[in-house]
């Protein structure tokens, strides 16, 4: 029986999460990245927690299946990221991206954040669905109002203006 828990991290999860988004990313269907070309996998507590933003897992007796993290950027600006979920949590029965996504929001809406932004390579077209669904719309790197790291060359970028629902 599966157990599902959403908590913050906890620099004991680190390694952990570094396997959950590297499998995620590394799936075959796009170009394969490391840690090393996303270093804030390597300081989490640091690059979320402590300039104003969040992260949170998900576990299943203890193992990690699941992360979404905000970043603070700026006055009032987050952008997501690291949001993987393990295959088998997705979709139906746990609706896993869902609940970290709506954690996410809580947090965004209590902590005042305005702005959501966030990127994702070009051909994940269930990222996509998932982010226009939950309103976020596609916009050009250039209109993005701050610099962020993003692993992919060839992404899109999409953003979410509050009230977040």
């Amino acid at each position: 029986m599966k157990m599902i828990q959403i908590r913050l991290y906890e620099e004991t999860d680190r390694d952990q999460v570094i396997a959950l988004v590297l499998r995620c990313q590394n799936d075959g269907t796009r170009p394969a990245v490391t840690v090393y070309d996303q270093p804030e996998l390597l300081c989490i507590r640091e690059k979320y927690f402590s300039e104003g933003g969040c992260f949170w897992v998900a576990t299943d007796h203890g193992n990690i299946v699941g992360s979404i993290g905000l970043m603070h950027c700026s006055h009032g600006i987050g952008v997501l990221k690291k949001f993987f979920v393990k295959q088998d949590y997705r979709g139906k029965p746990f609706y896993l991206g869902r609940k970290l996504y709506a954690e996410l929001l809580s947090f965004a809406k209590q902590h005042g954040f305005q702005e959501l932004f966030l990127d994702t390579p070009k051909n994940t077209e269930r990222a996509h669905k998932f982010y226009e669904k939950a309103g976020f719309v596609k916009i050009r790197e250039k209109d993005l109002p701050v610099q962020f790291d993003h692993p992919y060359k060839d992404c899109d970028f999409f953003h979410l203006t509050a009230p977040f629902n």
